[in-house]
């Protein structure tokens, strides 16, 4: 008997049982760690937490199995604690890739060199003028001004900045256990 794909099926069908197991998304993961719990909530905040709302007089399990753990856990002046989601967000600042980053290739010993660099930014794509070095032909082997294709260091200016991206932040407000306030996902 010709051994093919049948013998694999019942492997194949158990890898894809698993993967979609494992694809449920962290919301539904957090509600299947805290089944028992979820179960005894009235309807209402069942919903609110399927879809991934914080309402006013929710506890704070409620908001855990909604949101997840907080970033940070402050107390305000009046005695509310402060739960803070913090999310994404980028500095910004200089990336590496244009000056002296640049490589690119020439035809002859001395011309224009067509370089790519890649970096935080995104992919940049210039030329430059540069003294390239020769590999082959002329003089033979690699050396400086030889012709034939050349590889050089140019640059298309500075490095690039980027500007800076502000986390998402997110804040439920506790008093005597129960949310007095959250902002909206």
């Amino acid at each position: 008997m010709k051994r093919g794909l049948l013998p694999r099926v019942p492997a194949l069908l158990l890898f894809a049982a698993v993967c979609a197991g494992g694809c449920s998304s962290s919301q539904m993961g957090r509600i299947d760690r805290n089944r028992a719990i979820y179960e005894t909530w009235p309807l209402e905040v069942k919903q609110a937490v399927l879809d991934g709302r914080v309402e006013p007089g929710m506890d704070q399990d409620m908001v855990r199995v909604a949101w997840g753990e907080p970033s940070e856990v402050s107390i305000s002046p009046a005695g509310d604690e402060i739960w803070i989601y913090a999310k994404g967000g980028d500095p910004g600042g200089y990336y590496p890739g244009s000056r002296g980053g640049m490589m690119g290739g020439g035809i002859g010993g001395t011309g224009t060199a067509i370089g790519v660099s890649t970096g935080r930014g995104g992919t940049v794509v210039g030329t430059s003028s540069s003294v390239g070095i020769g590999i082959g032909g002329g003089s033979g082997g690699i050396g400086i001004g030889g012709s034939g294709i050349g590889m050089g260091t140019g640059g298309i200016g500075g490095p690039i900045m980027t500007r800076p991206v502000a986390p998402d932040i997110r804040e439920v407000v506790f008093r005597n256990g129960a949310v007095v306030r959250a902002d909206k996902p």
